[in-house]
């Protein structure tokens, strides 16, 4: 899921094992080791083409070897920095204020952006609410300060090592839950588990989480503290739970819906449009083409209104083989459509994450409505494959409005 959700998951989890001991710096401990996992994006830094990224991306660092290995060692190294006193520097100090001042502001902006797109009045007191939050953060951070000459830090090695375990644990199985998946056997196997349960921004699972942290933030006493992480856990927990429900709800109209418009097909995936899990999606494989249809939780009618994809996988046929090729193919997992260019080239349309939400009556052409795609190229016989990241031709104008309409059902 998206960098906020993974570090506020990873600071309930630093919270709920080390929070007795460490009191608020175990939010930001947490927060930190929730997002390590996601380091391998740096890993796009040294590759010569993009296309590696989504092998290296949610691969080792993400899985159960790297859980059980790599927990115990940041362990040892976060008590190694506690002995000599690291914490105590003004440096440190400075460099952990930042932090809690980009996490917090990414939080309040993409409130904000919610907010704009909803046009939402409780998502407006929300915002409202962890803007003026940045109050009572710049006191607690000033008197941390002041006292960091007097805290005492010293949890076990067995209680570091575990808040490390579930801060990475935690971090992949969520990861598991959305459409793009995540390598959790590497080393020894690149298949990636994916629910597709939830998106990849879920603002229902994340925000009782970050309620939570703050009402154990601000309580003095650690009973209090402890309630406030636990339920905020618990919520989003079964926020999570939820969607297998509406997922199994989705599957049931998609097969029932497939029968009644007498399409045949080998198989489907279901999955959730961004920021919720009330509107679903579908793409279904059949024998000569693709379907692909939504369906809200809300709508009157339990029925998916199909729209017929093309496949044209002859496009490829004389690039098999090709590494890179090969590596789109194996993300896409049997779900890709191709569509020939006027230039020549070849558009790979990856199927697993949908369509772009405009609506209907929208100027966007059917092609062009695709959300994760690469162009396939070929220069002095030499085959290419890049990322396309042209987004004049997205409206985002229409999206939140359409999103929100179809959400409400039919």
């Amino acid at each position: 899921m998206d960098s906020i959700t993974q570090a506020t998951l990873g600071a309930a989890m630093g919270h709920a094992i080390l929070g007795e001991k460490m009191g608020n710096k175990a939010i930001l401990i947490g927060a930190i080791a929730g997002t390590i996992p996601d380091l391998d994006v740096f890993s796009r830094l040294f590759l010569d083409n993009q296309i590696y990224g989504l092998v290296y991306h949610r691969g080792i660092t993400h899985s159960i070897l790297f859980t059980l290995v790599a927990a115990p060692i940041f362990a040892w190294l976060s008590l190694q920095y506690y002995k000599r006193d690291l914490h105590k520097s003004s440096i440190t100090q400075s460099i952990l204020a930042t932090w809690w001042f980009l996490f917090y502001g990414l939080i309040v902006g993409g409130l904000g952006a919610l907010t704009y797109m909803s046009q939402s009045l409780v998502m407006g007191g929300i915002l409202s609410v962890f803007a003026l939050g940045f109050i009572p953060l710049i006191k607690s951070l000033k008197r941390n300060y002041k006292d960091r000459e007097l805290i005492e830090y010293d949890p076990s090695f067995k209680n570091w090592t575990l808040m490390f375990f579930l801060a990475f644990l935690t971090h992949w199985i969520i990861d598991a839950c959305t459409a793009y998946g995540t390598q959790i056997f590497e080393p020894f196997s690149r298949y990636r588990v994916a629910f597709n349960n939830i998106s990849i921004l879920d603002p229902l699972y994340t925000v009782p989480m970050i309620i939570g942290l703050m009402g154990a933030f601000f309580a003095k006493k650690y009973p209090k503290q402890r309630f406030w992480n636990y339920l905020g856990i618990t919520v989003a927990t079964l926020y999570m739970a939820s969607t297998f429900y509406g997922k199994s709800v989705m599957n049931n109209v998609v097969v029932d819906s497939l029968e009644k418009q007498g399409i045949e097909y080998s198989e489907y995936i279901t999955y959730p449009s961004i920021l919720n899990t009330v509107l679903w999606q579908t793409t279904v494989v059949a024998e000569d083409a693709y379907y692909y249809g939504t369906y809200s939780l809300l709508d009157k009618k339990p029925t998916v209104k199909f729209i017929k994809l093309p496949k044209n996988h002859h496009l490829i046929d004389k690039y098999q083989g090709e590494e890179h090729l090969d590596i789109l193919l194996w993300f896409a997992n049997g779900y890709y459509n191709l569509i020939e260019q006027p230039d020549g080239s070849i558009m790979f349309n990856n199927l697993r994450f949908g369509m772009l939400g405009v609506p209907e009556t929208s100027t966007v052409p059917l092609e062009d409505r695709y959300i994760f795609r690469f162009v396939l190229t070929e220069e002095d016989g030499v085959f290419k494959a890049e990322e396309d990241r042209d987004t004049d031709r997205i409206k985002f104008s229409e999206m939140a409005p359409a999103l929100w309409a179809r959400i409400k059902g039919r």
